[in-house]
This record gives C-alpha cells, structure tokens and sequence, in this order.
C-alpha cells in the first residue's frame, strides 16, 4: 500500500444486507505492507478495506478511505496507493478481483460514454447530422454494454465477480431524455430487469444499493415528513413485489429497509410494513414482527397506554388522571440534540398561547439513564409544563409500551388519550396544534 500514513489504522469488515461487521481489525504492519487473516468460516462475499483518514477527510469531517474487493476463499494480493485506491488497485494474485476490478473499470467507461452523450444531445443547439449520430451511438453503447454483460455472465455464471456485474443493468432509455424523463423510465423499469434470486449477493451491497437507488428516483427534497411517508409507501408497493421471489432475500431486505425507516422516524411507513409484508415471513423475522406491532399500536387514531412518572418533587403524574381536552406527551432525552431544540422552542410557543388557546396540556417525561442528568437539564432550563422522569430510559415500560426507539417522539392525544397526530418537527407541532377545534 503506496502512501499509506503512519497514524493509519486499517480494517477488514465484511458486507451483509447493508451492515458491516468486522473480520480483522489487527492487520500485521510491514512497512507499505498490510496483511489481513480472513477466518475461515467467513462466507464469500464482499470484503471492505477501510485504509485510514487522508488529511483532506480529516480536514472536512469526511469518511475514512476504503475499498471494497470480493473474497471467494482464495488468496488475494493487490498493489494500492492509499490517495486514490480505486483507480490505482493492481490485482497481483486473485482471479475473482482480477475479473471483478476489469469488470469494474469497462463498465465505468460504459457509464462515462453514456453520460457524455447525454449532455450532447441534450444542449446541442441544431438537430443535424451530428445530433442523429450521438443518438445513434447512444442507443448503440447501450445494446453493446448489455450484450458484453451477457456474455460475461454466461461464461462464467458461478463467478462473484460476473453475478455483481449481472446485477448493474440498466433500462433502456432514449439519449435526448429530460432527467425527469430518464427518472420516469427508471421508476417504472429500474428493478424489473434484475432478479433477487441470488442469496450469495446478500453478502455484498449490491441489492441494498440498488433499493436505495430506486427510493431516490421518487423522493420529492421539497415535501415535508408526512408527504415524503406517503410516497415512499406507494414505493414501498412497487417493490416488495420484485423482491418477494425468495423467502430469505425478501425477509433480510425487508429488515435492511425497516433498519432504514426507523433511523429516520416514519413510523407510518413502518406501521404500513407491518400490516402488509410480514403477515408471511417466517420465525427469524418474529422479533421485528414484535418492534414493528409497537409502530400499529401506537398509530395514529389508537389509544394509548396508561403511564405513570415521577416530577421533580417526587411525586406520581398519571397520564389517565390527566383529564383535559387536549395532551402533548412528549418522550426526550436530556442528552439529545434535537430534543434540546424542541426543548427551546416550545416556551415560545407557549408564549404565543398556542397551547392554551386550544386547551393543550404539555407533559414531557425524561427517559434519560441517569436521574441525575434531567434534574440538572430541569433546573437549568426551567418548565412551565408538567416535567417528569421514568427509571429505565429505552428500557423501561414505559418506552416499551410506547414503542420509543429514538427521542423525541411526540404525542397529541384527545380526551380519551387517542391519538391525533404524531409531530416530528416543531413547525408540525405548531401545525398540528392549530388544526384542532
């Protein structure tokens, strides 16, 4: 490894269904040389090398440098300069690498050609002679990349390196497309010319990257949470469809997608999943069948559980003997940044009378692990709300029984403690609270 910093501490993980685990993280450093041991249980698949922090990453926060290669239980040795591995790695000893970067970089040049045709076609002033020859030759690089991915494939079909390559077809699309165009072809044919079959490429990215792909052609940046939920269920029905042919592939694809909603708190989408993908799926996917009926339990139009809190004074604060009209329940977290924001901004609206214009109480209780840390947030940030605390944090009942994976969750009840929405964001708080009679 040509250039490799001194400080550098370099890592072997491998890839399954988008998570990573590491296989060596105690390389034998040998100069400019870096030896791996590769147990001998591991499965074949893709293995990542994570080389270390260049200093322009580490001057913008960026990510560590990596390259990803394919393990099929032979030896592997390549030559890489750390500043760019990528484009420098040279395959010493394995067939399977050797195939795969070679696959790699033509499929690369295949892309290049295609982009740069694209931008001729679109901007090129006149419709002559040479604006019918970049289509043409568009239409052209198309045909000829799938044909070499054929005969790739089916010369060697038991080949890692040929399946991957087998996986990055493409639809067909016309060169003179908008990119609004092209996206249009894509959501409609993106997944249909690939078949999840394969259950050796779930130890590889690439059928996570391909969903991840696909989700992007329909999100709307503009929209706001619940837009953006209600669209990514309509996708969501496009592709449980493509993925459903083997029990094992859909089951962990599911989980990668679940794994990707949580992190980003649309639990409509995931109350959707649970109502409509797992009813099928075997005994390894009972225990996010179990996570995922918290999400139905606790959607909107259902009642919730009784709770009971302690406020700063030692003394209980029942939900159910809270009667009013109207209750924002709020579970938070001292530590948290974005309750701390939340935090901040509800005495402004407190201020404005939004809450008692409208009848609201506001009950925020703490799930933080230590007393001690919301007592301290408490007193330095005093509430003019009803402010209590549950031992246990994300273990207790409480966070049980309102299925709280991540802080804050938000809830508005009515007088029988129904729930009427589920805020995530301060202006959807505000919103929700002004939409009630």
């Amino acid at each position: 490894m040509q250039n490799l910093p001194s400080n550098s501490k370099p890592m072997l993980l491998r890839i399954f269904n988008g998570n990573m685990y590491v296989v060596d993280s105690l390389p034998v450093l040998n100069n400019q040389t870096v030896t791996f041991n590769v147990p001998d249980n591991t499965e074949s698949g893709m293995l990542r090398i994570i080389l270390g922090m260049s200093p322009y990453a580490q001057f913008i926060n960026g990510e560590a440098s990596h390259l990803d290669i394919l393990y099929t239980r032979e030896d592997i040795e390549l030559n890489i300069d750390f500043n760019n591995p990528d484009n420098s790695v040279e395959v010493i000893r394995s067939d399977e690498n050797r195939n795969y970067f070679n696959y790699m970089k033509k499929d690369n040049r295949y892309f290049m050609k295609l982009g740069s045709l694209e931008q001729v076609v679109v901007q090129y002033p006149d419709r002559d002679a040479f604006y019918d020859m970049a289509l043409k030759y568009y239409k052209e690089f198309q045909q000829e990349r799938d044909k070499w991915i054929d005969s790739c494939y089916h010369s060697n079909p038991q080949s890692l390196a040929a399946r991957i390559l087998n996986t990055r077809r493409m639809p067909f699309t016309e060169g003179n497309l908008t990119p609004q165009e092209r996206d249009s072809v894509y959501r409609e044919q993106f997944l249909s010319r690939i078949e999840f079959t394969d259950t050796l490429l779930l130890n590889t990215n690439i059928y996570t990257d391909k969903l991840f792909q696909y989700i992007n052609f329909f999100l709307n940046r503009d929209a706001g949470p619940r837009e953006s939920e209600d669209l990514i269920i309509s996708v969501l029905d496009r592709i449980e469809p493509q993925i459903s042919a083997n029990e094992q592939i859909r089951n962990n694809l599911l989980q990668f997608l679940i794994s990707g909603f949580e992190a980003m708190k649309m639990e409509n989408v995931l109350a959707h999943i649970s109502n409509n993908y797992l009813q099928q799926c075997g005994s390894s996917m009972d225990m996010v069948k179990r996570r995922l009926e918290g999400y139905r339990k606790m959607a909107i139009g259902q009642k919730v559980p009784d709770v009971t809190a302690i406020d700063l004074n030692n003394k209980p604060i029942n939900l159910y003997n809270e009667v009013n009209p109207y209750t924002l329940l709020i579970f938070w977290h001292s530590g948290c940044s974005h309750c701390q924001i939340l935090m901040n901004k509800l005495p402004e609206m407190v201020q404005k009378g939004l809450f008692k214009k409208h009848n609201v109480k506001i009950i925020t209780i703490s799930i933080d692990e230590k007393r001690e840390d919301w007592v301290k947030y408490s007193k330095a940030h005093p509430f003019s709300w009803t402010n209590a605390y549950v031992e246990g944090a994300f273990n207790s009942q409480a966070a049980k029984d309102f299925n709280i994976f991540a802080t804050p969750s938000l809830f508005l009840l009515d007088e029988n403690n129904t729930i009427i929405a589920k805020p995530i964001t301060p202006d959807e708080l505000e919103e929700s609270i002004d939409a009630l009679k």
